[in-house]
């Protein structure tokens, strides 16, 4: 195994939650799909580890993975049942749950554009726009009105494509931040029950194997670094940046997110924890690790030929917190077109 493998993380700390980031097929648009298969880990490394090859803006603490444009992917959270957290989880500073972002100053379509504002306090709110873990288990996407998601899909920044572009009309985050809460001194509080998962369609019995990590076929030639590399990863010249990812809107999936069984009250006003998690695009990421990328993406296509599952939770007897509507309006990533798109239009009545 060489150095980069050795530094690869497939479960993340935040703030004493695992996260784990699960790459799937994108769904189609148009219908209320099931949940997709996780499809094996992105891989995540810390950017301290690769000081040189990443970009001079990345915080050193931070971490980052590689996506391919129009690539989807879940994220799952790994709690210990005895310790809850409120976590509000953002894109590009745009809130998943909410679809507002972290600095109301910088909201295009209410019309708040203003200075921006240092140092933006992130808060939770009485309408919910954080999810507590657990019960939640995961998260696949930006929250619709009620009852389903639009699917996270990657989107270059600049593109005009991702959810922070279109509602702030700026692309310069990019990448997911969490910010974790725990509860205040003296709220013992008691883990709720995560709903099971039960199986919808299809199976593991096609030609991919039988278990997650096996659906898909994982790096290609590995960079044969010298032991010099270890914090300095930059294999090779190159005359370009790396392209910095951000997310957008996919197809819709049926999720919801449980309204927090303890009620807001019970959480410190300030987080314990704020973590930002940086993209690059796969076609880049050799210039920061001098590694290839996984392998492209299993397409709806290939996953449907295959045979492979699709789930659902029972969580019928769960209440579901509705989102705000902001990111229902939005343009879908990679529709067919290349051109900007102009957020305004969605707010000029139809004749």
């Amino acid at each position: 195994m060489n150095l980069v493998e050795r530094l690869k993380q497939e479960n993340v700390n935040m703030g004493g939650i695992g996260v784990n980031f699960q790459r799937t097929c994108r769904v189609p648009q148009g219908k209320v799909n099931g949940l997709p298969a996780g499809l094996g880990s992105f891989p995540v490394y810390k950017v301290s580890d690769f000081s040189t090859g990443a970009p001079g803006n990345w915080h050193k603490e931070g971490f980052f993975m590689p996506m391919y444009r129009q690539e989807a992917m879940w994220i799952s959270f790994r709690r210990n049942y005895s310790d809850p957290k409120a976590l509000v989880i953002g894109a590009g500073n745009i809130n998943a749950i909410s679809g507002k972002p972290f600095d109301p100053s910088k909201n295009k379509l209410c019309g708040n554009r203003g200075n921006t504002k240092e140092g933006v306090e992130v808060k939770l709110e009485g309408e919910q726009n954080y999810i507590v873990t657990p019960p939640q288990p995961w998260l696949d996407g930006w929250k619709a009105k009620d009852g389903k998601v639009y699917q996270f899909v990657a989107a270059e920044l600049g593109s005009g494509e991702t959810v922070e572009g279109q509602i702030t009309g700026e692309e310069t985050v990019g990448g997911i931040q969490f910010i974790v809460y725990g509860a205040k001194d003296g709220k013992k509080l008691i883990s709720q029950t995560t709903p099971n998962t039960h199986q919808i369609g299809g199976s593991w019995t096609s030609g991919y194997g039988g278990t997650l990590e096996s659906a898909t076929t994982f790096g290609g030639p590995l960079y044969n670094l010298k032991s010099s590399g270890i914090r300095c990863c930059s294999a090779g010249s190159f005359s370009a940046a790396p392209r910095e990812m951000g997310l957008g809107k996919g197809g819709e999936i049926s999720q919801k997110i449980y309204p927090d069984p303890y009620g807001i009250e019970v959480w410190n006003s300030s987080p314990e924890s704020v973590s930002m998690l940086y993209l690059v695009s796969s076609e880049d990421f050799r210039q920061i690790t001098g590694q290839s990328a996984p392998s492209t993406p299993v397409t709806f296509e290939e996953y449907q030929r295959q045979g492979l599952p699709w789930f659902e939770l029972g969580d019928k007897v769960y209440q579901d917190t509705p989102g705000s509507g902001i990111v229902d309006n939005l343009k879908p990533v990679g529709n067919g077109e290349n051109q900007k798109y102009d957020p305004f239009a969605i707010l000029t009545p139809k004749k």
